[in-house]
């Protein structure tokens, strides 16, 4: 009598391990949609404050994740964080400033995924603005936080004669002839 009973305990046990989650009614579902999704351009807003506070290069090191990839133009992709910090670090971000505006993100079901795209603004000193479109991809980390594994932009939305490469290089050569003078 005994064993028929911690065998029947056992059964319930086991039982109520399999039951399956309960199911969320559409709006429930709506509703935790939508906070994800809000909850990503609300990051993707942080991350170009702390790009316009900061500097470029400080937000993007900050944001990404571990194994993040950087696709630039004329170039292979830039893949891991240490080797897009040390990119991002050989090239000085203060003749420049960078932000930009997300206007749409979406997520996967399991809120692990997501993408945000929108347009960005470089303002360079001395020479003007440069606009374009961007999309990032993010994933969240071990702490369940929103780090980007991949991020690319297009210039274009206001087309010069020369990119905003060759004007930012420009204005360091600028500034480094200054340098060179005070010394």
């Amino acid at each position: 009598m005994k064993y028929y009973f911690l065998l029947v305990v056992a059964a319930i046990c086991l039982n109520s391990c399999n039951r399956p989650e309960p199911t969320m009614s559409k709006e429930a579902k709506k509703a935790r949609m939508d906070s994800l999704r809000n909850d990503l351009l609300q990051t993707d807003l942080a991350f170009s404050q702390l790009s316009e506070q900061k500097g470029r290069n400080a937000a993007f090191v900050s944001y990404a994740s571990e194994h993040a990839t950087l696709l630039r133009p004329f170039s292979m992709p830039v893949t891991g964080k240490d080797t897009l910090e040390k990119l991002l670090n050989s090239y000085p971000d203060t003749a420049y400033v960078l932000t930009w505006v997300p206007i749409k993100a979406d997520v996967a079901h399991s809120g692990e995924m997501g993408y945000t795209y929108g347009t960005y603004s470089l303002n360079i000193k001395n020479i003007g603005k440069e606009e374009g479109t961007y999309c990032t991809i993010w994933r969240k980390d071990k702490n369940h936080t929103w780090k980007f594994v991949l991020d690319t932009g297009n210039e274009g939305l206001n087309a010069k004669d020369e990119s905003a490469d060759k004007a930012i290089k420009a204005e360091e050569k600028k500034e480094e002839k200054k340098e060179t003078k005070k010394k």
